[in-house]
């Protein structure tokens, strides 16, 4: 049976090295060592045209002369010669590289050619690549290390890493601060072979692998990635750390939307779609990962109890767990009642808990509260701050064995009556067994309390996830590739017209070319219009004077068409001017944009916020990689800081949700379908009791590549 590129890369079972060497400095040398060392299990191929034999095994002059078949070829030469020895690969029937020179893409032009020769040479020759500028994998149970760090611990975290120093960073922390170890590990370098998601995909197949840590810089393709990992994460839950997160987008954006969707926004909010857990700090990677593989997830409404050895840990304890979005309720009268029996008088039996010093003699008056905590049935989780393991250190060496036992007790209660706990300590980095113990039974400890807020609040985010059927990643989705230059912005009524033939309920509207169509118009309507100048060469109307609102009579509708005529004319007397858009008056209500844009990395994505002029200062929007469904459409709506203005706020008459929903979904079905678009506004859209309704509608279509708009029945807009 024939094995994918990915496992030829992180399961090869023989290698050869290209560059080879009997000098201990250099990486060919290292390399080797490190394989003999390891005692891998397969053949290994010395690829050096000045030796005859290195460390002891044949060399060879070239991957032409190897007489076996090879999985592998690691090179390790400078990288101009890379292209060259992948190209002798593919002849030599080697189907995986991994080159690990510097010198490509991340140097300026003449690296982007060199690496654009390197992926034709590997394309053409049919050699999957890994890197360039990769440290290279390691495979720790196939006894497999071409990454050269030294005793790796053996587990079940897998690392796919984008930087060397960061993944280098990652295995340290990992061996020297938690209980865990790793299974695989992947240099991605440049990403201009491998992807990330082919090597996720492969990940999920791992059976040693539990947790998968991934650091990005950017994603080659960021919707195959989502694809894979929604594939994943079921099993296997994905933590990510994006970095990059300042970058704005990477085009000049025509709209609202574009304007205010971030790539790190959009990038987090389409990775959580996909299952991903997101973490904002790269030290919450492992730990993270620590509570993940060891801790249920957390169950009922993620409501956490504090238990604290002070009153400062408490406090910062239960700010961080309020920013992460967690509830620290109060504790039941029984509770508390059993509490205070076992702390002094001077103790705080609230949430979170203070024992006030009763630990200082005896660190078991910990196990005895969190035994009462997990007890309680309003308590779903417990994070537990302050000194755990530093008494010994602190006060006398004689409460270590005290502390030790009380660690293996407070692990066992949590795990007996399956509830979380995670521990902070301010002695971590003086390593007392009994942080060894619990790490050892499963609970992480870290040195910083707001870390570990984040262990808790990302155990319960993977437990919302594996309850949760609205995050998932649609496939039906057209593809779209256009200049940011080959870009035309439709005028408004052209763009109603391409949304109301997709389904998209954008409400009534009449082209006026003259005063008199613009009476008949309000005549029609039966009540007050908006009035808007439209022309191609006006983006926005607004600016230059063209919107007039409340026309209500034939006599003004007439007088107004004039107006506005003269005023965008004397503004902008180069603009051609097609008529006056005359649209019927909408109800008072709340104010939202609906838009999409296309993300370089994540493709077609929908955005719902806080609409109007401020849209840009509030930044109140949710994001998610098309096509939505009414679910995931509602759960966006639910996210947004003025959701309870949809619900009704101190009296006032809730919204239609069920019409804002349908609205949302109609768009993403519509720009999910029609390729032609990359990117649209419907900002304001103003959501009332009895609908919702674009106000102004803006479209940005492929100039040339798709020809004229599509027209059809349905369509809510006509000429007059």
């Amino acid at each position: 049976m024939s094995r994918s590129p990915a496992a030829a890369v992180l399961d090869p079972h023989s290698i050869a090295i290209v560059g080879a060497s009997n000098d201990p400095s250099k990486r060919g040398n290292q390399t080797l060592r490190r394989l003999l060392a390891d005692g891998y299990p397969h053949p290994i191929y010395p690829v050096n045209p000045r030796e005859r034999e290195v460390l002891g095994l044949p060399a060879y002059r070239s991957l032409l002369d190897i007489p076996e078949p090879v999985d592998l070829a690691f090179i390790v030469t400078p990288a101009a010669m890379a292209p060259e020895i992948v190209a002798e690969a593919g002849d030599a029937g080697i189907p995986a590289a991994v080159v690990v020179a510097v010198g490509f893409a991340e140097t300026g032009e003449d690296g982007r050619r060199l690496q654009h020769a390197l992926v034709e040479s590997a394309r053409d020759h049919g050699v999957a690549l890994l890197g360039p500028n990769t440290n290279g994998v390691f495979n720790v149970p196939a006894r497999l290390n071409l990454l050269g760090t030294s005793d790796v611990p053996e587990g079940r975290l897998s690392l796919l890493c984008q930087s060397g120093n960061v993944g280098l960073a990652l295995v340290s922390q990992v061996k020297h601060e938690t209980a865990l170890g790793f299974s695989i590990y992947a240099g991605i370098g440049n990403e201009a072979g491998l992807r990330f998601d082919q090597l996720l995909a492969h990940l999920e197949q791992d059976d040693h692998t539990e947790a998968i840590l991934v650091y990005a810089e950017g994603f080659r393709d960021g919707r195959a990635f989502l694809h894979a990992a929604a594939n994943v994460v079921r099993r296997t839950p994905v933590i990510l750390y994006k970095a990059g997160r300042s970058e704005v987008g990477q085009r000049s954006a025509q709209s609202h939307t574009g304007a205010v969707a971030g790539a790190h926004e959009v990038a987090t909010a389409a990775l959580r779609q996909a299952g991903v857990l997101v973490v904002e700090r790269s030290d919450e990677l492992v730990p993270v990962a620590e509570a993940l593989l060891q801790q249920p997830p957390l169950s009922g409404g993620g409501r956490i109890a504090v238990l604290a050895d002070g009153g400062g840990h408490g406090t910062i304890a239960a700010d961080a767990l309020h920013e992460q979005g967690l509830d620290l309720p109060p504790l039941s009268a029984e509770t508390r009642r059993r509490l205070q029996r076992i702390l002094p008088p001077a103790a705080y039996t609230g949430n979170p808990v203070d024992v006030a010093g009763a630990t200082d003699g005896d660190p078991n008056i910990f196990a005895q509260c969190l035994e009462l905590l997990v007890d309680d049935p309003g308590v779903d989780g417990v994070l537990c701050v302050g000194l755990l393991g530093g008494y010994g250190i602190r006060f006398s060496g004689d409460l270590s064995a005290a502390e030790e036992r009380t660690a293996v007790r407070m692990a066992t209660l949590a795990r007996d009556r399956g509830k979380p706990l995670v521990v902070h300590s301010a002695y971590t980095f003086e390593y007392p067994h009994a942080h060894d113990l619990l790490r050892a039974a499963g609970v992480p400890v870290v040195s910083s309390v707001e870390v570990a807020a984040r262990c808790i609040a990302a155990l319960r985010e993977r437990g919302q996830y594996l309850l949760n059927t609205s995050t998932r990643i649609g496939v039906d989705v057209a593809q779209r590739e256009a200049d940011p230059a080959e870009r035309r912005v439709l005028t408004e009524p052209e763009g109603r017209e391409r949304l109301a033939a997709a389904g998209v309920p954008v409400g009534l509207s009449v082209l006026a070319r003259d005063p008199d169509a613009a009476a008949a118009a309000v005549e029609e309507f039966g009540g007050p219009v908006a009035m808007k100048i439209v022309s191609g060469d006006v983006v926005h109307k607004s600016d230059v004077g063209g919107v007039a609102l409340g026309v209500d009579s034939t006599t003004s509708a007439r007088a107004t068409f004039d107006e506005l005529v003269a005023r965008v004319g004397k503004v902008r007397p180069e603009a051609e001017i097609d008529g006056v858009l005359i649209t019927p008056m909408v109800p008072s209500g709340v104010e939202l944009i609906i838009g999409a844009t296309v993300d370089a990395s994540f493709g077609p994505m929908l955005t719902v916020g806080a609409g109007g002029t401020e849209v840009e200062i509030l930044r109140d929007l949710a994001f998610r990689a098309l096509p939505v469904d009414h679910e995931q459409a509602a759960g966006m709506l639910e996210e947004l800081r003025i959701a309870p203005l949809l619900t009704g706020f101190r009296g006032s008459e809730p919204v239609d949700l069920e019409a804002l929903v349908e609205l949302l979904v109609s768009v993403s079905r519509c720009v999910a379908q029609d390729a032609g678009i990359l990117e649209l506004d419907l900002n304001p859209v103003i959501a009332h009791p009895d609908g919702a309704e674009p106000v102004d509608v803006r479209v940005v279509v492929a100039a040339d590549e798709y020809g004229d708009p599509p027209t059809g029945s349905g369509s809510a807009s006509r000429e007059g």
